[in-house]
């Protein structure tokens, strides 16, 4: 169990507040951290994984302050950053033997067994001798992750895994870590809702460094019940709409515009009622779509 509190970020040049008294507990399984970009999701995954200090507020890992327990925490800490530059010139097998013997595994015959086992978890079997440098942009992911969970770390944090991936790749990554996340604390964060939908339980919203919402995501997306509408209009239907309820969405077909939105009652009588998705209840959460 990981426990966040009151935890502020404030950068020094312009004094711009990156997290601001967040407050948020992060059970077992996959937490769902949700945000626009420049919400605060990264500022707060790198303090979370000791790569950068906080201005106030602290963390606490089973009940003890991750200032007392830091090192053994990153023992039991798998990272996967944004941007992640792996060792180009290193096939798959060197690059994962440079991170046991980072890790403390000292045995060869233990790291060639850890090595091949999660090879094969993360599907880049017969790929083992291409250079990192000749992966494709989901195989780079895949290794990404290998050298995430290498040495079976119980707590494991994403951020961003699937941004720029096929459709096919990105199903895959998300089957993956669905796969792994058992008896493990994964937090993903990510701006694609769909992610978030197909994977995680729990989530938090971040919105200017702030928390919009914390909890179950059904009971967040039961909160639109009944409050759902969907229109099919003309653009002069969208205006009206923008004015008097809450738009999630829009899309435009053939000329007629689609608008799903938030109201206590239907705005037009041809708009009917429809379930609200998570998408729905996230665009709520952040003050409607923008124009």
């Amino acid at each position: 169990m990981i426990e966040i509190k009151n935890l502020t970020k404030v950068y020094p040049r312009g004094k711009k507040k990156a997290l601001d008294g967040v407050t948020i507990g992060i059970p077992n399984g996959i937490f769902g951290l949700i945000g626009r970009n420049g919400a605060g999701k990264t500022t707060l995954m790198r303090i979370i994984a000791t790569v950068m200090d906080q201005t106030d507020g602290a963390i606490f890992v089973d009940g003890v302050d991750l200032k007392e327990c830091k090192n053994d925490f990153r023992k039991s800490l798998g990272y996967l950053p944004q941007s992640t530059r792996l060792m180009p010139r290193l096939n798959i097998v060197e690059f994962l033997d440079y991170i046991c013997v980072m890790r403390g595994i000292k045995d060869k015959k233990d790291r060639r067994e850890k090595i091949a086992s999660v090879i094969e978890t993360v599907g880049l079997v017969g790929e083992e001798k291409k250079q990192l440098g000749k992966y494709s942009g989901g195989m780079l992911r895949r290794a990404g992750i290998a050298q995430a969970i290498i040495g079976d770390p119980k707590t494991l944090i994403i951020d961003e895994p699937t941004t720029g991936l096929d459709p096919e790749e990105r199903i895959y990554f998300l089957n993956l870590l669905s796969r792994i996340a058992q008896d493990r604390t994964i937090i993903f964060s990510t701006h694609i809702i769909s992610d978030i939908e197909l994977l995680c339980k729990n989530i938090c919203i971040l919105e200017l460094g702030q928390v919009r919402y914390l909890g179950d995501k059904d009971s967040f997306v039961k909160t639109l019940e009944g409050k759902m509408f969907e229109h099919e209009g003309t653009s002069e239907d969208e205006v009206e709409l923008r004015r008097s309820a809450m738009v999630t969405s829009v899309s435009y077909v053939d000329g007629i515009a689609h608008i799903r939105y938030v109201s206590d009652i239907p705005f037009f009588e041809s708009s009917r009622p429809t379930n609200p998705s998570l998408e729905d209840a996230y665009i709520h959460a952040l003050g409607g779509v923008k124009r």
